[in-house]
């Protein structure tokens, strides 16, 4: 690999070693320019295992311009700018700043990379086959994710009628800091995710020693996220059927969430079955799960939704007082939003595959199947209709339950469903006697890149 500015590159290596969990004698600070060296395919596994990179920054500010969340109007004074600015849906989100999501994700983009130049140098370096093969794996999911994410704030939702010409995220396949991508268009940045992600599925193993690592589970279950979100729900419903022939497993809310737990549900690492690989999303105090007050709580019609008998709504959230309720229970079991794949997720995008290609009676079961563990022991009764458009929305709904505040699902669904007419919906503010509409398919539903970058690389800017 061709190092067109090693000092950059040491800088970068130093920030990667810093985040990792010092195991070995490599892992040690460094003393000398000479001493950061990767010499095998065992170092780029500890850069992959930098869990504050990869795991524990993902980008969740669609989230904060959904119809999940309300803040009462004497408390917009408080919120912090950006946050503020992302839920008024303001033209100007930024205001100088960088953006905490882009900068995350280009990161571990670009860790990602370097871990792909350095593997093929190092192949003869791996003590089997299985370990190179693991180690791009990783690397190829992580990119895959870091970009599916950022296609759903800076890029306009997929349409295959315009997706070859509108404007999409710049792709950066090298490792050298300095080369500058320009944008590319929505469907080669779809195209990429796919192919990261295909690529990932065939390197990778089916289990791992850790939620927090990438399997070709995760990878069948990202690949079914993207797919549903292009509206292709062929390939979706196939990658979901992959899924759950290894894991269809549904934890019953009558046993595991406790209310005894600070945040309802236990760690990852312990009993939640449901977890395929565990991320978390760059904290947002409008959004993460918290029972203070604060600046927000969860929509009133999102939470007067949920049947009393259903225990998503006695564990999800917390109600303060007669106007407040606070979302507080979450896969993580701590203060932050579960951004990663789960079972539940994937059932339901099987559910809405099968109900959108006429398989209703099938769609239902997987819809069923999960709700039944989610309500009261012996209180839920199966939802029945044979009428496809009663059962999509059914299926839409819970979507909107089940996971109400799990990294840019929301906004992702909104985003997708604008597109279908009858699907379309108007969110509104209220600030003073100001009533603010964000219409279906506004220009605003895409993010509008940090001014820092449009000066450093001179990308195009989005309309807002």
């Amino acid at each position: 690999m061709k190092l067109h500015n090693p000092l950059l590159l040491l800088v970068l290596i130093l920030l990667v070693l810093a985040g990792c969990k010092k195991q070995n004698e490599w892992l040690e600070e460094p003393r000398t320019k000479d001493d950061v060296v990767i010499k095998s395919i065992r170092d780029l596994q500890e850069l992959l295992n930098n869990t504050s990179v990869f795991n524990l920054s993902i980008p969740a500010s669609g989230l904060i311009g959904t119809d999940n969340i309300w803040v009462r109007e004497s408390e917009l004074v408080k919120v912090p700018a950006v946050e503020k600015n992302s839920y008024l849906w303001r033209s100007d989100i930024y205001e100088g700043q960088a953006s905490n999501d882009y900068f995350t994700a280009y990161k571990g983009v670009l860790y990602a990379n370097i871990v792909l130049e350095y593997a093929d140098r190092l192949k003869g370096e791996a003590s089997n086959p299985s370990e190179f093969d693991e180690v791009k794996g990783q690397a190829y999911f992580y990119r895959a994710y870091m970009y599916s994410e950022i296609v759903n704030l800076f890029c306009k939702p997929y349409d295959m009628a315009t997706a070859a010409n509108d404007l999409g995220i710049c792709i950066k396949l090298s490792a050298d800091v300095n080369e500058i991508a320009q944008r590319s268009t929505v469907q080669a940045s779809y195209d990429q995710i796919i192919s990261d992600a295909l690529a990932s599925s065939r390197l990778l193993s089916s289990k791992s020693l850790f939620k927090t690592q990438p399997t070709k589970i995760a990878c069948w279950g990202l690949l079914s996220r993207v797919y549903l979100n292009m509206g292709n729900y062929e390939k979706s419903l196939t990658f979901a059927d992959s899924v759950l022939k290894y894991n269809a497993e549904i934890i019953d809310f009558n046993i595991v969430p406790s209310l005894n737990l600070p945040y309802r549900f236990p760690d990852f690492k312990s009993v939640n079955s449901e977890i395929i690989w565990y991320a978390e999303a760059n904290g947002y105090a409008l959004v993460f799960p918290n029972e203070v007050p604060g600046f927000s709580g969860v929509d009133t019609i999102l939470y007067k939704a949920y049947d009393d008998n259903d225990l998503r709504k006695v564990y999800f959230y917390k109600k303060l007082d007669q106007s407040l309720v606070k979302f507080l229970g979450g896969y993580t079991g701590k203060d932050r939003n579960f951004s990663g794949i789960a079972v539940n997720e994937i059932l339901l995008i099987r559910a809405e595959c099968l109900i959108r290609l006429n398989r209703i009676e099938e769609g239902l079961v997987d819809l069923n199947s999960l709700l039944a563990r989610r309500f009261r022991k012996g209180t839920y009764v199966d939802f029945e209709t044979s009428d496809s458009e009663v059962a999509l929305d059914k299926v839409l709904l819970e979507r909107r339950k089940e996971l109400p505040f799990t990294g840019q699902i929301r906004w992702q669904d909104l985003r997708r469903t604008n597109l279908e007419p009858r699907l379309a919906t108007s969110i509104f503010r209220k600030v003073s006697s100001e009533v603010i509409e964000l219409k279906p398919n506004d220009p605003k539903y895409v993010f509008p890149f940090p001014q820092i970058e449009i000066d450093k690389a001179g990308i195009v800017q989005n309309p807002r």
